[in-house]
């Protein structure tokens, strides 16, 4: 009897191995054309805005060095200024999936800065202490860490707040120049695979933030000339 079981547990736990790796092939086999939907939509949204296919690697320098292979559906203009991209990055047992967006804010030079969702980890990992702003409302919503608590303050205005709150889905990075926001799609709700609605979000985001940098900042950090 002792024989027959040594035998039969193995031959269980091979099926189960088999009928495991079925379900993955049929389950990427089902999910290939909503990918292929989503790139086409992307593809179609960034060429509308002049993006061409395949930034270079310095375009997303801001995150540190990174495979590069860990980027999809990557665009940017021509002059490297923008860049887009859907981003996964391995996280032990986890896999991380972020869009982002990578853009320059002309004129200034700002110590580093995060605001991220008070649900969420940044793409950035580390960063320096969090910073406690007047806006309850906004501190409800996200964290804030920064190098330099006068800088933040300056940047995150009612204008630039109610933009974040408004695109609460967006976090984003800052420094110098440099800014890369992202949305963690992991945690975003079920929608139409063929609507690229993080790409969306990140473009209307950029859009509002370099319309709304504050004066003040542009005078106080100004970018050396």
């Amino acid at each position: 009897m002792s024989g027959v079981l040594l035998l039969v547990v193995p031959a269980v736990a091979l099926l189960a191995v088999i009928a495991g790796a079925v379900v993955l092939v049929v389950t990427a086999r089902r999910a290939a054309p909503l990918v292929r939907a989503r790139a086409q939509a992307i593809a179609e949204l960034c060429t509308r805005r002049g993006l061409v296919a395949n930034p270079a690697p310095s375009d997303f320098a801001i995150l540190g060095p990174i495979d590069h292979r860990w980027f999809t559906n990557s665009f940017s203009s021509p002059d490297h200024a923008v860049a887009i991209a859907d981003f996964t990055r391995p996280a032990g047992k986890h896999t991380q999936f972020f869009s982002v967006l990578a853009f320059t804010v002309a004129g200034v030079n700002v110590p580093f800065v995060a605001v991220t969702r008070r649900d969420l980890l940044g793409v950035v990992l580390g960063g320096p202490p969090e910073v406690e702003l007047e806006s309850i409302d906004f501190e409800n919503h996200f964290t804030v860490k920064a190098k330099d608590r006068r800088a933040a303050v300056m940047l995150l205005d009612p204008g630039v707040m109610q933009l974040l709150l408004d695109c609460d889905d967006v976090n984003f990075d800052m420094v110098g120049d440099k800014v890369l926001a992202f949305v963690n799609r992991a945690t975003q709700p079920a929608h139409q695979p063929t609507e690229p609605v993080e790409f969306e979000v990140l473009f209307r985001f950029m859009d509002g933030l370099t319309t709304r940098v504050p004066t003040i900042l542009r005078t106080e950090y100004a970018a050396a000339p």
